[in-house]
């Protein structure tokens, strides 16, 4: 690991940031639900383990002392067609009442971290259209929107 990326994961750590903790699932359930992931009926506490046990998974949240403000998960996916991983964020969520005062790009920050600690080369993240605010927020981190370069297909399974 090179000094850049511990230094960038300690100054994470310093300003707030924590892996997750399976004794964060309360308040975790509750910023999922701010994206409109409604989790009654659901098994948060299960999947809020696989991801602290789960090697390739990385969870993060904004602690400010003892209080949630924002939660990030990121899986490692090795390539297939070129030597290397990468990285995908598969959920980010601020509370709205603490926008604004940079634990979004934290959070982000932690999850890059966690992906150049293991090697990634590049990092994906999707968010629906009507996101307008997470696509400016994405950009202004230098994220390029490549949907038109590519199609998103989904399939649900029986």
């Amino acid at each position: 690991m090179s000094a850049d990326v511990l230094h960038a994961y300690r100054m994470q750590v310093a300003r707030g940031v924590r892996r997750l903790s399976t004794d964060d699932t309360e308040q975790v359930t509750t910023l999922l639900e701010l994206l409109g992931y409604t989790q009654e009926g659901t098994d948060v506490a299960g999947r809020m383990r696989s991801w602290v046990d789960h090697p390739d998974g990385g969870a993060f949240v904004w602690d400010e002392r003892g209080r949630l403000l924002g939660v990030i998960a990121a899986h490692i996916i090795p390539s297939f067609e070129k030597d290397g991983s990468w990285l995908r964020i598969v959920a980010l969520a601020v509370a709205d009442s603490a926008r604004g005062r940079g634990i979004g790009t934290s959070l982000v920050a932690a999850a890059e971290t966690f992906g150049l600690m293991r090697g990634c080369h590049s990092v994906e993240v999707t968010s629906l259209r009507t996101r307008e605010g997470a696509h400016a927020f994405y950009k202004a981190l230098g994220y390029q929107d490549r949907s038109d370069a590519a199609g998103r297909f989904l399939r649900q399974l029986p």
